[in-house]
């Protein structure tokens, strides 16, 4: 499967593909699971849980911080090439609204900066973030 940079809605067939061959394609995948709370304390730990921090937040007081964070922990990977899979995204009523849209732009972002020889001095990533559908988004 070709993955592009950001965030893109698929499908159960494109779900168990990425699981089944993520290992083949050398990619790095990260899966984030919210259980479903749209609760700023309960993303802010998915995230810390999930995903690589660096430097590691601590609190949930800064989106900004949990951002730069996950820049310098996707940045800091071997892999160029990184999947996120938000395996519980259909948990949510919406990705519009509150800390979850927070989330989802927060994702959004930071897959653009990696991709960006400007930003990252030729040490770019392609991260893909990958929602299942059933989502309102």
């Amino acid at each position: 499967m070709e993955y592009e940079s950001g965030v893109t809605f698929v499908g159960e067939e494109e779900v168990s593909r990425l699981l089944t061959d993520a290992p083949l394609e050398r990619l790095c995948l990260l899966r984030l699971r919210t259980n479903g709370s749209g609760d700023r304390e309960a993303i802010f730990e998915a995230f810390r849980r999930d995903l690589p921090m660096d430097p590691p937040v601590q609190t949930a007081r800064s989106w900004e911080a949990l951002s730069d964070s996950l820049f310098g922990g996707l940045l800091s990977l071997a892999s160029t090439r990184v999947v996120i899979l938000w395996e519980d995204a259909a948990q949510h009523e919406s990705l519009r609204a509150g800390a979850t849209a927070e989330a989802l732009s927060i994702l959004t972002e930071v897959a653009e900066l990696l991709g960006s020889p400007q930003v990252t001095s030729g040490n770019t990533k392609l991260v893909a973030v990958l929602i299942p559908v059933g989502v309102e988004h």
